[in-house]
């Protein structure tokens, strides 16, 4: 187990490593330096010298102890949390710190931060940011801290008497049975069978475009789920971001659905059509489709048609409804979804359609 000290920690080859900011990047990152010792005081106080050099009188305190709060996030971020996260968490959690939580506190000298700095931040954020968000910004910059406290850099952390505002939960965009209708309609007119899919199967969207013909088991008559599209961000020069095939998004996320009779049919069709492509719904030049495209071409059918509010999710909030109100036990539902227990399940899905209210009001009868 590492020490607990300054940024220093105690590597597999038994050696222990320092971590210093030796300068930025063109975009703003941190560019990191390393020392290695075997001795923790060895290090420490190498680690003290350089901060010294670069920083001048205040590199004699602490490293990151009493420099900013944006150096240790950056460090934590770049450091601790990238390498052990899918890429597009990471770029969700940079969107976080370099647009939310950087420009309000990363100034701030971390032996000055106060819980009174970081409410102050939750108010502004609230006037800009969706409830949702608020709440992810918040919880990362929560578990920033507590990795800075359980360090040593922070006595306490400072977001635990942080009052949230509280947010309304809105229920999730269900297609009713006649819209629903609709959109088949106009779905099979314009010879998109990738969102019956979504319908009548739940794939989130980036499982719908990561989807093979070697993941279709027609014996079987199973969907297998393997991976997901992802945009993150790119490595080479010029490009902004990149589309890669990437795990689901858990563990329980990889699932085997099964197919009713006319989704096989249908599959089959396709199949005969889509040549030597290896994806099941392929992009104008044969290759993986951008979940962007996806619900760009979606958005179109939907204003055609006269749907408001229709995105990919939605689709997926419509089959889970659906397999509620036809008594599809909650478990199996949030196996087929792919949820990592039926109480997530039933946090999202637990209200009610107006088909449900109308078929719960039919039941009752007049007493004699």
């Amino acid at each position: 187990m590492a020490k607990r000290g300054e940024n220093i920690y105690l590597r597999k080859d038994g050696r222990y490593e320092g971590r210093y900011i030796k300068g930025r990047k063109s975009d703003g990152r941190p560019i990191f330096g390393s020392i290695y010792a075997r001795r923790y005081a060895e290090v420490k106080c190498r680690l003290t010298q350089i901060k010294s050099s670069l920083c001048g009188e205040r590199a004699a305190l602490k490293v990151y102890g009493s420099g900013a709060v944006g150096d240790f996030l950056e460090f934590q971020l770049e450091e601790h949390i990238r390498p052990t996260v899918k890429p597009g968490t990471y770029a969700n959690y940079r969107r976080n710190l370099t647009h939310h939580i950087l420009p309000l506190l990363g100034d701030v000298p971390m032996d000055r931060l106060t819980s009174g700095q970081i409410q102050e931040a939750v108010e502004l954020w609230q006037k800009r940011l969706a409830a949702s968000t608020l709440r992810g910004v918040f919880r990362m910059l929560k578990a920033m801290l507590s990795a800075a406290a359980e360090r040593g850099l922070l006595t306490h952390n400072p977001c635990q008497s942080i009052r949230l505002p509280k947010g309304k939960t809105r229920p999730p965009r269900v297609l009713t049975t006649h819209e629903q209708k609709r959109l088949e309609e106009a779905v099979r007119h314009s010879g998109n069978c990738e969102y019956l899919l979504c319908l009548y199967t739940g794939l989130r969207v980036g499982e719908l475009c990561a989807l093979r013909w070697a993941d279709v088991d027609f014996a079987e008559r199973m969907l297998r789920v393997r991976h997901a599209a992802q945009r993150v961000h790119a490595k080479r020069a010029g490009r902004k971001t990149a589309l890669v095939m990437a795990t689901p998004k858990s563990e329980s996320s990889q699932r085997d659905i099964p197919l009713p009779d006319f989704l096989v049919k249908m599959l089959k069709a396709l199949k005969a059509e889509s040549g030597d492509c290896a994806f099941v719904f392929k992009s104008a030049a044969g290759e993986m489709r951008d979940p962007r495209t996806m619900q760009q071409q979606l958005g179109r059918i939907c204003k055609a048609s006269g749907l408001q509010g229709v995105h990919m999710h939605t689709l997926r909030h419509s089959f889970a409804t659906r397999c509620l109100e036809k008594g599809i036990r909650v478990e199996v539902l949030s196996a087929l979804l792919g949820h990592s227990s039926p109480q997530i399940t039933l946090k999202y899905y637990a209200h009610c359609t107006p088909e449900a209210k109308r078929h719960g009001m039919a039941l009752l009868t007049r007493s004699a």
